[in-house]
């Protein structure tokens, strides 16, 4: 390092150096800044910009922080409600009404019984065929009245659609949006089991009424083939 030293022999001189040197320890204080060289002096950097950089880093963590607790927050799961009793309803108007159910035990036992098909008429022929046709009626007032219950049920279906588009136009996040779209799904596969239950009453009371009339005719076929091979002759 050089030293400058003024030499004494003027006061004027003296009084001018001594200036210059307050003049630039006032201009070095307002920087605050030390940047370390050969000696290993600590660095210390003063930017204004600091804080409200800081400020904003802050604010977006708050904000991300509130978007991870709507993202986690429940709510908009538990409106489905299971339709099995309503399902076994629609069912027992085909029993009530004195028909043949698809969901009876032994429906299959009594659907061969009812319906014997090709074979000889009994002694009873003719309370046998009013017996037939008691059954037969009845599982197709029963089908009507299983439509009809499904019917008066679209004031239900469509409240519980309103309320799941309620649900969904309030959602408040990605949770809350999976659990209504779950809750939408569960009531299309409802549905779906209205749709199956209208297609297995549909099948059922077709079922009734076919296997009547073909062991009607079978019957009739049947006794008439008896009729001739016994000899008999129309009066």
């Amino acid at each position: 390092m050089k030293l400058l030293f003024i030499r004494p022999s003027r006061p004027r001189g003296m009084l001018g150096a001594l200036m210059a040197a307050g003049a630039l320890v006032i201009g070095a204080l307002p920087a605050r800044a030390q940047f370390g060289g050969s000696c290993g002096c600590p660095v210390i950097v003063s930017d204004p910009q600091m804080y409200g950089r800081q400020g904003e880093q802050l604010a977006q963590e708050a904000r991300i922080a509130d978007l991870a607790a709507q993202n986690t927050t429940t709510g908009d799961a538990g409106l489905w409600q299971s339709q099995l009793g309503f399902l076994s309803s629609l069912a027992g108007a085909m029993s009530e009404a004195g028909g043949l159910c698809y969901a009876s035990p032994n429906a299959a036992q009594q659907f061969k019984a009812d319906f014997p098909g090709a074979a000889a008429p009994p002694v009873n022929a003719a309370q046998q065929m009013r017996q037939l046709a008691a059954i037969t009626l009845g599982t197709l007032g029963g089908a009507l009245a299983a439509a009809q219950q499904q019917a008066a049920h679209f004031r239900y279906e469509d409240q519980q659609l309103a309320a799941l588009e309620s649900r969904n136009a309030s959602v408040g996040g990605r949770l809350q949006a999976a659990q209504v779209t779950n809750e939408i799904l569960l009531a299309q596969a409802q549905q779906l089991q209205l749709i199956r239950q209208l297609l297995i009453t549909l099948i059922n009371a077709e079922a009734v009424e076919r296997g009547a009339r073909l062991s009607t005719d079978a019957q009739g076929v049947a006794q008439a083939s008896q009729f001739l091979n016994a000899g008999g002759v129309g009066q």
